[in-house]
């Protein structure tokens, strides 16, 4: 009786592992469903200020949401055309001559620039320099963590020289920590910003594909969970 129902907890574990992937997609998907929803729903201020757009050229309440986003969706994709055609630098530096002159919102703006240009590298080469790291806390038999360094740059904090590190939530990593960690506890992962995602968006499940995993036939492979 006790084997039939080990065996029955291990097909259910099978399932589980089968439809995780499936699961956090779903989880990811939601969360940023629900962001949009309450900032671009149609109770939202922005969503009104769609729906009034829309009203221009339609009645139903329906059909102006609708319009109005078809319009906004049509000036993102004219705005990318621009950009893709050689007109990059001339939109940026109008957009963040403009930005940088408000008042409060320039500095606002500015984070937000920096944060865009970590998944447009491409048009902002100051982010070639950002990479992967292992944070150790605790010496060789302490706890590691997978962290992305933003920039190489130390701080000085009394004596000691520091990094700042990011270190996201799993398994939606657009939350998480900012640390500071002593440069000494920081070493390079050698990994990619898209394995570093992958590893935290699934929960570690990916990390066999980009870490390497012990030996099964080490000893110290014993030591471990399971």
């Amino acid at each position: 009786m006790l084997q039939f129902l080990k065996t029955l907890l291990r097909i259910f574990l099978v399932g589980v592992v089968a439809v995780l992937p499936f699961v956090i997609t779903m989880m990811v998907v939601i969360w940023v469903s629900g962001y949009l929803t309450s900032l671009l729903g149609p109770h939202a201020v922005l969503g009104q200020l769609l729906r009034r757009m829309g009203w221009l050229f339609v009645s139903s309440d329906m059909l102006a949401d609708l319009v109005g986003w078809l319009i906004v969706l049509s000036l993102i994709f004219g705005l990318g055309l621009l950009v893709e055609f050689g007109a990059r630098r001339l939109v940026y530096d109008r957009f963040d001559r403009f930005a940088e002159r408000v008042p409060v919102l320039g500095g606002i703006y500015g984070t937000a620039r920096q944060l865009v240009g970590m998944i447009d590298a491409k048009g902002n080469p100051d982010f070639k320099t950002m990479q992967v790291v292992f944070c150790n806390f605790g010496g060789e038999r302490g706890a590691a963590f997978l962290a992305l360094l933003p920039t190489p740059e130390r701080f000085r904090i009394g004596d000691t020289d520091f990094n700042a590190v990011l270190i996201p939530s799993a398994p939606v990593p657009v939350g998480g920590s900012l640390l500071f960690v002593p440069a000494s506890s920081v070493t390079p992962a050698g990994l990619s910003v898209d394995a570093f995602m992958s590893i935290y968006v699934s929960m570690g499940v990916t990390g066999p594909q980009f870490l390497k995993p012990v030996d099964a036939a080490s000893p110290k492979s014993k030591q471990r969970i399971g």
